[in-house]
């Protein structure tokens, strides 16, 4: 035992070391491909946005990692230290409410078995009221009880049979004959599940804080999962678990807390045994706008949360006290996450609106701010793996492994922080299943918010709810929500898209109404030329100015032409020059179409040349007849690199004009240099609006 024992502690410190390691890699691969010019991909406002999201995101996360750190060394200490001087016989009685239905023989055994041993424990009788499937499962279970305790003397015990109306009815039941028992004014009540199996002292150690706080309705505590049937299910939920117990932690600070769990939690009776109280457990109700008013399936939890938080009581959390929550898994893994995602964010996406619309008087600000935070955080936890998705569409190939290598890099460490202290031993398979869980979490969150009154509970007889109706109201309301599911998903998309500079909503749609306005204006349309048609292939690393350069001299007459630019970057080694009117030359948009010049020759004047044919380029003006008309650039980047590193190329400009007239620079991004990036000789009315001079 000693010798398994010390290999346990010698893997769980190479699990450790072995994720430490991965964030290091992670955090050199992060300097290694640092390349400021690359990574310019966003823009200044990309860069700015998306900082500011980042900088608002850590700081929460860190700020609740600091409370739960406060809650559980500093302050959580010294009420447990008041606690345990409270002698046992001043502590209150208690009842157990339990419904259980059709658990396995196996784990009704350790449930009850536990029970009767804490009701030993307690110098009051405790109060056990069972609620099973039928009069065979309470046999089995008065059996299990007297193998304990054969005469009954530590507990009384009350058994009924459910109606098979469901959960929420069968607590409410027991709750209702509980109160016909005229209990003592001080007595607890716990409310907890047939697959909940109590700790040696669970009890002892829990109530003595109904009598330090006496504003407290209610508490619960630490959960450890047994699973059994699936290593991956396991693992994921010692991770969901170890999540929920900091975060319970940093709310607790604020003597309140996010759930009270249906596995095991404690509360007053004053509160429990009210009619109200049993009355919204057994039917509780949302009126949604789309949905109608429909009632809840499962959330009992969040139900009697909600209750004791509408009437302004304190709530704990007990971090030192475990309750295991027994899970037995069979069928598809897969199916048996999803629809247990499903559930738990349809009960918290249920219950928050209604909690943020007490305000955060009754709440308390803090919380307030959690349960606001939980509508934001599945948009903001979408921005990494959406933009690393761009970047590998795009072949942004650099910026991509700047995002991988920076998840590497934070995620080991944020694991890190989440299971230090914790029973449950961190391992590498935990690093993909948080990755996974949580960005597959957040679409899960974004249907369920459109689709809050379609409710399923595969793991108590596969219940269902829906309240979409039938005939044209069910396809209208299931037509409505899904549009809304996908509208808010495309929107999200454009504004990653905006951010990594691929769309400009603004710039797109300012362009648009010029270009229909120029189109307009024009009594013959201009020929739309696609570049890449004509050898001109973005991110080859390939020359394409002799491409475009012939592509400009092979328009014929005097006919509008335009010509679209494609996505990515377009290698000129050569200045390009245009010569005719009525000539278009358009991206896809700034940092999305970038000409990128490689200069080589110590007397080239710019990157781009528009002039007259040979018309030298000097300051004397020209007579109308020799100029050219109706040229518009818009909607592209322009680099400038040298091919010597030794040669300076600041005299180099970007773009020149030369009797150039009605015409128009729209949306570019030129470099600064020590020159003008933009040159203008004898020209009349040109349009320049949006031309940056950025890096």
């Amino acid at each position: 035992m000693t010798q398994l024992f010390r290999w346990q502690n010698i893997s769980s410190y190479l699990n450790w070391f072995a994720l430490l390691c991965l964030s290091a890699f992670g955090f050199i691969g992060f300097y290694l491909l640092r390349n400021p010019e690359q990574l310019n991909l966003l823009g200044i406002s990309g860069l700015i946005s998306m900082g500011l999201i980042g900088i608002w995101r850590w700081s929460w996360w860190a700020l609740q990692v600091i409370r739960s750190r406060i809650y559980l060394h500093w302050v959580f200490p010294r009420w447990r230290k008041q606690a345990d001087r409270i002698p046992l016989d001043k502590l209150p009685p208690v009842c157990l409410l339990v419904p259980t239905y059709k658990e396995k023989p196996w784990i009704t055994e350790r449930v009850f078995r536990v029970i009767a041993q804490e009701a030993q424990s307690l110098s009051h009788p405790l109060t056990l009221l069972v609620t099973s499937s039928s009069n065979d499962e309470n046999a089995a279970i008065l059996k299990i009880l007297k193998s304990v305790d054969p005469e009954l003397s530590c507990i009384r015990l009350i058994q009924m049979v459910q109606t098979g109306e469901g959960k929420r009815k069968a607590m409410a039941d027991g709750l209702r004959e509980l109160a016909r028992l005229n209990l003592p004014q001080n007595a607890v009540v716990g409310l907890m599940d047939g697959d909940s199996e109590l700790t040696p002292g669970t009890l002892r150690r829990c109530l003595p804080f109904f009598r330090l706080f006496p504003k407290m309705g209610a508490l619960t505590t630490d959960e450890l999962p047994i699973v059994e049937g699936s290593y991956l299910f396991s693992e994921w939920f010692h991770l969901r678990l170890s999540q929920r117990h900091y975060q319970m932690c940093s709310v607790s600070l604020s003597q309140k807390v996010m759930c009270l769990t249906g596995r095991f939690s404690l509360f007053r009776a004053e509160a429990a045994l009210h009619p109200t109280f049993a009355d919204q457990l057994e039917l509780d109700t949302l009126d949604d706008w789309l949905w109608g008013q429909f009632k809840f399936l499962s959330g009992d939890d969040k139900t009697t949360w909600y209750w004791l938080l509408r009437r302004g009581y304190d709530m704990l959390y007990i971090p030192d006290v475990i309750v295991y929550s027994i899970e037995t898994i069979s069928g598809s893994l897969l199916d048996r996450a999803y629809q247990n995602m499903r559930r738990w964010y349809g009960n918290m996406l249920r219950n928050s609106d209604r909690a943020i619309g007490l305000g955060p008087a009754k709440a308390g600000w803090f919380m307030w701010y959690c349960l606001l935070d939980q509508r934001i955080s599945y948009w903001t936890t979408l921005i990494t793996p959406g933009s690393l998705s761009i970047c590998l569409v795009q072949g942004y190939w650099l910026v991509a492994g700047v995002i991988l290598c920076w998840i590497l890099c934070t995620r080991p460490i944020i694991l890190t922080i989440i299971f230090w202290g914790r029973q449950s031993r961190l391992k590498p398979i935990h690093l993909p299943v948080f990755l996974i869980a949580q960005w597959s979490s957040c679409i899960i969150k974004i249907w369920t918010q459109m689709n809050l009154a379609q409710q399923k509970w595969s793991n108590r007889g596969n219940q269902s709810i829906s309240a979409a109706g039938s005939g044209w109201e069910r396809l209208v309301k299931v037509s409505v929500s899904r549009f809304l599911y996908v509208s808010q998903l495309f929107g999200f998309v454009i504004i990653l898209c905006w951010f990594a500079s691929l769309l400009s909503p603004l710039q797109d749609v300012a362009g648009l109404w010029s270009n229909s306005t120029w189109a307009m204006s024009q009594s013959v349309p201009p020929q739309i030329v696609e570049a890449i048609d004509h050898g001109i292939i973005p991110n080859d690393g390939q020359d394409d100015a002799k491409s475009l350069q012939a592509l400009i001299n092979r328009l014929s007459g005097e006919d509008p032409v335009q010509i679209n630019l494609p996505i990515g970057e377009i290698d000129l080694f050569h200045p390009i020059e245009i010569n005719r009117s009525h000539t278009i030359i358009k991206g896809q948009g700034m940092r999305r179409t970038i000409l990128q010049a490689y200069i080589s020759k110590p007397d080239t004047k710019a990157v781009l040349v528009i002039r007259p044919r040979e018309h030298p380029l000097t300051e004397t003006a020209e007579s109308d007849q020799n100029r050219i008309q109706d040229i518009h650039l818009s909607k592209f980047t322009l680099r400038k690199k040298s091919l010597n590193s030794t040669e300076n190329i600041s005299d180099v400009g970007s773009i020149i004009l030369d009797n150039v007239v009605n015409s128009s620079l729209k949306n570019l991004d030129l470099p600064n240099n020590q020159n003008h990036p933009l040159v203008m000789r004898n020209t009349e009315n040109i349009t320049v609006e949006y031309v940056m001079a950025g890096l």
